[in-house]
């Protein structure tokens, strides 16, 4: 469906407000850059599309009746381990600029993301390598990794 001028601008506006309300709670982690969908490589979106698949087995799981900072450190974790530190691309909920490049600490960030943005929490290391996914379930959180393949775009 095409959108009119009209609706383009009310949702170029609305989203502004979303993007003021995250650059508040995402202080001083956001750089102010970031990309549209259609900037982010392919297999990005090609991967975290994959992960939904009702047959595809995540990397790792997470009882949901831990407390939130058991939740935090085990993503931070899972960032850490795959190199998805320092300069990192976050999923946001804005049409026009799907993806916010933050500069991250080496700790306690996380949980600020998880305020900031619904899940599913989509993170993407700064070379575009790499893609962690963590989504809330019904009784576990479910994590999911994927990686770059060589000559993919």
């Amino acid at each position: 469906m095409v959108e009119s001028r009209l609706q383009r601008k009310l949702r170029e506006r609305r989203e502004a407000a979303v993007l003021a309300e995250l650059g508040r709670q995402l202080s001083g982690l956001l750089t102010g850059r970031g990309m549209a969908q259609e900037e982010a490589p392919p297999w990005i979106g090609e991967t975290v599309s994959g992960f939904w698949d009702v047959f595809v087995e995540p990397y790792g799981t997470l009882p949901d009746d831990v407390e939130p900072a058991a939740v935090d450190a085990w993503i931070e974790r899972l960032l850490t381990r795959h190199g998805v530190t320092g300069r990192v691309y976050v999923r946001s909920p804005l049409t026009g600029l799907h993806w916010l490049e933050c500069r991250v600490p080496d700790g306690g960030w996380v949980s600020r993301v998880r305020q900031a943005v619904e899940d599913p929490w989509v993170f993407v290391s700064g070379d575009l390598d790499v893609v962690v996914a963590v989504l809330e379930g019904e009784y576990y959180y479910q994590a999911h990794v994927g990686r770059k393949l060589p000559g993919a775009g």
